[in-house]
């Protein structure tokens, strides 16, 4: 019965590591941000977090396939782990895009006015 769960979670999460880690435009967009006066998520702190949410998605779906091949034991505990990895994912994937469509609709700022005499 849980077969479904395990089957579907390790494709899910495949998804969510290639839209969070293989999505060039933001790694672009980090590589050419002047985050000289961001306070918390500077770029050794956003590289730490995306390198922890990849590890955590990719053993996700190990644990999962491990299930799948008879490897593992399907457990209460081990369904609740990996539906936090899942909700960690996408907890992460909706800040991404929050950010991203907040940025690109946000109104351009004015542009400076000549002084007047």
């Amino acid at each position: 019965m849980h077969d479904d769960f395990y089957t579907t979670l390790s494709q899910v999460l495949g998804v969510l590591v290639l839209s969070l880690m293989w999505d060039s435009q933001y790694l672009l967009r980090l590589t050419r941000q002047d985050r000289a006066g961001v306070l918390f998520w500077t770029k050794p702190r956003v590289r730490v977090y995306s390198l922890i949410v990849a590890t955590t998605l990719i053993a996700g779906i190990a644990t999962s396939m491990g299930v799948l091949g008879g490897f593992l034991d399907d457990t209460a505990p081990l369904r609740s782990g990996l539906f936090g990895i899942l909700g960690l994912g996408l907890a992460t994937l909706l800040t991404r895009l929050s950010a991203d469509i907040i940025t690109a609709t946000r109104a351009p700022a004015a542009p400076p006015q000549p002084p007047q005499d």
